[in-house]
C-alpha cells in the first residue's frame, strides 16, 4: 500500500550552496532507487543547532514529501543513515507529521544566570569566581609549597591565601564538584 511520507534531513552548513544542491539530488536519487515518488522538496533554510553535531554548529534543513510503500522505508532509513553528507534525518507518515504547515524557529540560547540585563553572554568577566581548574592549580601549588608553580601563574591572578589543610580539602572538593 502506498502511503504519503515526510522526510526532514540536515546537511552541514560547511558545504557550499552548489554542494547542498548536489546532496539534495543524491537524496532524491536514493528515494527513487527505493521506489518512492517525490511530491515536493523544499529548503527550509540554514539554522544553528542547539548543540554541535559532528563538530558542525549550523545546517541546511530540507523537507521532502514523497509517496512510497511501507516496506521500503526501512531501506531508505538505512541508506540515509550511511550517507555521510546527511547529519540527521527523520521520516514520518504525512498524517502523523501534522499537515502542510511547517515552521522553523531559530535556536536562541537561554542564559538562566543572566542578571539585570537579561541577555548577558556566557563569558567570564573580571571579578567573577575563577574556574575550578584554576582553583585546583592554586591549591596544588599551596600544598606542594613550591614557589615555581605559584610563579607560573599569570601575573593578574591573586596569590593563593594561606589555608589550613581542612579548608584546602573543602575548596578542592568544591572545585571538583563544580567541574563535574
Amino acid at each position: 500500500m502506498i502511503t504519503q511520507y515526510e522526510l526532514l534531513y540536515i546537511i552541514p552548513a560547511t558545504l557550499t550552496d552548489e554542494d547542498v544542491g548536489g546532496v539534495e539530488n543524491v537524496v532524491k536519487a536514493l528515494l527513487e532507487k527505493h521506489g518512492a515518488t517525490i511530491d515536493t522538496s523544499e529548503r527550509l533554510g540554514k539554522f544553528r543547532f542547539a548543540y554541535p553535531i559532528k563538530s558542525v554548529r549550523h545546517g541546511h534543513y530540507v523537507l521532502v514529501r514523497f509517496s512510497s510503500e511501507g516496506s521500503a522505508i526501512a531501506a531508505i532509513e538505512e541508506a540515509l543513515r550511511i550517507t555521510k553528507e546527511v547529519l540527521r534525518h527523520i521520516i514520518l507518515r504525512a498524517d502523523e507529521a501534522g499537515g502542510d504547515k511547517f515552521e522553523m524557529i531559530q535556536f536562541v540560547e537561554v542564559n538562566l544566570d543572566a542578571r539585570e540585563s537579561g541577555d548577558r553572554p556566557r563569558r567570564r568577566t573580571e571579578g567573577e569566581k575563577p574556574k575550578a581548574s584554576e582553583e585546583i592549580k592554586s591549591a596544588v601549588a599551596v600544598l606542594e609549597g613550591t614557589k615555581e608553580d605559584a610563579a607560573a601563574k599569570p601575573a593578574a591572578a591573586p596569590a593563593a591565601p594561606e589555608l589550613s589543610a581542612e579548608e584546602l580539602e573543602k575548596k578542592i572538593d568544591a572545585a571538583l564538584e563544580e567541574k563535574a
